[in-house]
């Protein structure tokens, strides 16, 4: 068993920028309880690494940076992180996020400790440009409705409720992680969900984190929209399996909603023949997550997609 209660996991890459406001926000924690701090940078082209190392040095028994010899991606970092965790429990920041309390893992951590049906633990963050502005929270986060949070809450959630720089989390995740990990449109849904299969979730309404937005991201086109629903299907069936479908019930309507998705939204701009296709492609999984055939539905979709100027003439 690992000597540190805690692991503190930041995957880096080219953040010399903000890494060393991470690294200050961390080291700097005031706790009773002994943590680890393992930065993996994913072979930095800027001068992050002489960051690292500056700060291994400076903390021999608390930071221990990996360096990878060559560029591995985003999500292969992430799965030698938590293959590289040993502690009791995980705490996660990116390496251009930082904590904003220095209590933060005093409190977490004696929270977790004290409750042991409890295996999550986060709280509030802010959400800032690269230039260290604050931005509405409500465009990154959904409002949080209550303290005690399930696994089906996370699954059936359209938003990612937890923001990732405050999460804390019980180390439950079974080893090796699965090699899909690298592979999947989001780590933080995967261990949140395989993590709160074995309890609950609790938040804590203070501010514990900044999430640093960067200009230049992602466009959410439809294209893009349409592909990341498409990944979250895949990743959705891939851990219900992995938990033995004891999920099933909601997993199986998000995957329905997301199978409605693909039909109706996929054939907004598709010729009559390609929004044949389209709904040939998508009926299978149709009926496959449907519990009964709803035949007004699809009597509505028919119409809607292939005979619109019925609906049209009602009107």
């Amino acid at each position: 068993m690992s000597e540190y209660l805690i692991d503190v996991i930041i995957p880096v890459y080219n953040h010399e920028n903000f890494i060393q406001l991470t690294l200050d926000s961390i080291v700097n924690q005031v706790t009773e309880y002994k943590y680890r701090v393992i930065p993996s940078d994913d072979c930095s082209t800027d001068n992050t690494r002489a960051i690292l190392e500056s700060f291994a040095q400076k903390y021999p028994d608390k930071v221990f940076p990996v360096y990878h010899p060559k560029n591995i991606g985003a999500h292969a970092n992430g799965y030698s992180l938590l293959m590289a965790t040993t502690a009791k429990y995980v705490a996660v920041c990116d390496g251009d996020d930082y904590w904003t309390d220095p209590h933060k893992l005093q409190k977490q951590i004696s929270f977790l400790e004290a409750n042991p049906d409890f295996v999550i633990c986060f709280g509030n963050t802010k959400v800032i440009d690269k230039a260290g502005n604050e931005l509405p929270l409500k465009d990154y986060y959904p409002p949080i409705e209550k303290e005690v949070y399930t696994i089906d809450d996370f699954i059936l959630s359209d938003m990612h409720i937890i923001p990732t720089a405050t999460l804390v989390y019980k180390n439950l995740l079974q080893k090796p992680i699965p090699e899909f990990y690298k592979t999947i449109m989001s780590g933080d849904i995967f261990i949140i969900l395989m993590v709160a299969h074995h309890g609950k979730a609790q938040y804590m309404n203070e501010l514990f984190a900044a999430y640093r937005i960067h200009a230049g991201g992602i466009t959410k086109t439809e294209e893009h929209i349409h592909k990341s629903e498409e990944a979250k299907a895949i990743l959705y069936e891939r851990i219900n399996k992995l938990l033995d479908y004891k999920h099933d019930a909601p997993f199986r309507k998000v995957l329905l909603d997301l199978t409605k998705a693909r039909i109706m939204y996929g054939s907004r701009n598709l010729n009559l023949a390609g929004k044949l296709k389209n709904v040939v492609a998508n009926t299978g999984d149709y009926f496959k997550y449907s519990d009964k055939i709803n035949v007004k539905e699809i009597l509505y979709y028919t119409t809607v997609l292939f005979f619109p100027w019925v609906l049209k003439g009602k009107k």
